[in-house]
């Protein structure tokens, strides 16, 4: 049993931690709004049962950030870009998954980075494939299919420097992916019936591809439903929307959440780049923050698979 159930059993609660663990997109935007893949209602998880240990937890995480390199991830973005990528950050490692550190000193308002278009969308289907999907199909479920096809392929997608460094199955805690009984402990709570119908949603959808997919043996023989969750939800949760769709775009999408800060991802799409702001000083080494959303705890833990223990986007600031 890895880490996040043991403390879930023991403790009937949902992993909570003061940044986001599953390195999710951002929803900001200098020209347009961004919005998520699915919409949410106002959540709640005020019967929820907590305990002081979040708090332990968090700050026990938090001490176990640590740098480790990963020399061959920009330069082949930038190859793949065909433009530099400006940045004063490392990726790295740390408790947290796939982390942002500031390689050197930065300061309020400088820019931290700024990365051109260079997307996985859901134009990059096989036009004979996309032509056989139904109008039911939307375009979380094709990206998610794009998705599946590069994880695939392995080492011999273009890709493959991004898509292997997407969290893998055993690491994503969205409520989606929560057994009969850790949902029990969230039944009171509008997260319950609200994971109940995402699941819903995404059989439905695996319903509608699985015939289209079948005349393509040689590369979706093997894709199961539980293949195809995790790529939706990888999609729902790292996603940028813009007005030509959703897509993702690598590297930003490393940055992990915190509820308080004010760095952002701002777009342009005229300009075809991404670029974010420090909102305050950072010393070498030390791991850059951003906010994904103003989120309540409830849709942080349904799309992301964490809560805060202090939540100031909450109903009432309630403590965790």
């Amino acid at each position: 049993m890895d880490w996040f159930k043991l403390v879930l059993h023991q403790h009937f609660e949902p992993k909570t931690t003061t940044s986001g663990p599953c390195n999710a997109m951002l929803l900001g935007a200098r020209k347009i709004s961004r919005h998520w893949c699915i919409r949410r209602p106002n959540l709640s998880l005020s019967h929820t049962p907590t305990t002081k240990l979040n708090s332990h937890i968090s700050a026990s995480l938090h001490s176990l950030c640590q740098v480790e390199e990963l020399d061959d991830f920009l330069p082949w973005l930038e190859r793949k870009a065909g433009a530099e990528i400006s940045s004063v950050l490392s990726i790295g490692k740390s408790a947290y998954g796939r982390s942002l550190f500031a390689s050197k000193a930065i300061r309020a308002g400088d820019c931290i980075l700024k990365v051109p278009f260079n997307a996985l969308a859901p134009d990059n289907l096989n036009p004979e494939l996309k032509a056989l999907l139904s109008d039911d199909v939307g375009d979380v479920a094709k990206l998610a299919i794009v998705v599946l096809l590069e994880q695939k392929m392995g080492h011999d997608s273009e890709w493959a420097p991004y898509i292997s460094r997407l969290p893998r199955l055993e690491e994503m805690h969205n409520t989606i992916f929560w057994s009969e009984g850790e949902l029990e402990m969230i039944r009171q709570s509008s997260v319950y019936q609200e994971t109940i119908n995402q699941r819903s949603q995404i059989q439905q959808e695996f319903l509608a591809i699985r015939t289209a997919l079948k005349n393509f043996p040689e590369t979706f023989e093997s894709i199961t439903y539980e293949d195809f969750m995790h790529a939706y939800a990888l999609v729902t949760s790292r996603a940028w929307g813009s007005t030509k769709g959703y897509s993702l775009i690598p590297f930003a999408d490393f940055s992990n959440h915190d509820g308080t800060s004010e760095s952002i991802v701002l777009s342009d799409e005229d300009k075809l780049f991404s670029e974010v702001l420090a909102d305050r000083n950072y010393t070498p080494g030390e791991q850059v923050l951003i906010r994904y959303g103003k989120f309540s705890n409830a849709t942080l833990l349904l799309d992301f698979g964490f809560t805060l223990p202090y939540n100031i986007h909450d109903q009432g600031n309630q403590v965790w």
